[in-house]
């Protein structure tokens, strides 16, 4: 194995900030879909269950991460911050370190509450949805809002002045709004909106999402 690899389902889903940083990063990496019907790679079974009799999911749950030397790294967010400090993305000091995981706090809560919406009963869902979009997201955009309104100018990042992986993880939350039909829970968060249009256009960005390698979007059940 010369290249790291990826193992997750062949979906977007908790696997996806670590696309987008290893994009912006230009990191060469291999990706294997988890399912029955994949062969073993490199020895790794790819099937789920059998992936999780193996030993080598810490918590029996993907995405695992895997390094050419062995390396090993279950959860997502721990894999986006382990990519995020070796490609510079996570600050570029200790308190900006701090405050990338503080935004990315609020983003693993607002997603949280978007899955709210995604697992409920078929009868409570749409209660649920336009709880979501009247309330809950505009609520969790008007904390971000607040984040790049501090942020110098507000017309740059959410830390410091460089991208970070919160960057990443706030565009992969509002592209999720969009594509779901939920975008007028961004009627009061122009700062957001702006901010989503800037980090769309990074060629790495723009270039990852209109390639083959992305994973079809999977609309929310309503």
């Amino acid at each position: 194995m010369s290249n790291p690899t990826l193992f997750y389902f062949p979906v977007r889903g908790r696997a996806e900030l670590i696309r987008l940083i290893l994009a912006e990063a230009g990191l060469e990496y291999a990706e294997h879909p988890i399912g029955k019907d994949t062969p073993p790679l490199h020895g790794r079974p790819t099937d789920f269950a059998a992936l999780k009799a193996s030993g080598l999911l810490a918590f029996e749950a993907v995405p695992l991460w895997e390094e050419a030397d062995g390396f090993r790294l279950a959860q997502s967010l721990a894999i986006a911050n382990h990519l995020a400090r070796q490609h510079g993305l996570m600050g570029k000091t200790q308190r900006e370190h701090a405050q990338v995981e503080q935004a990315l706090g609020g983003y693993e809560d607002a997603r949280m509450e978007l899955r709210k919406v995604a697992t409920a009963a078929p009868a409570q869902r749409s209660e649920l949805r336009e709880e979501f979009v009247t309330v809950v997201a505009p609520r969790w955009l008007g904390y971000f809002e607040k984040l790049l309104r501090a942020n110098r100018d507000a017309t740059g990042f959410l830390v410091g002045d460089a991208l970070s992986s919160a960057d990443l993880a706030l565009w992969y939350f509002v592209e999720t709004l969009e594509d779901n039909g939920m975008g007028a829970a961004m009627a009061k968060a122009p700062l957001v909106a702006a901010h989503f249009a800037r980090i769309g256009k990074r060629p790495q960005i723009a270039a990852y999402v209109s390639s083959p390698r992305r994973h079809a979007f999977m609309t929310m059940p309503k």
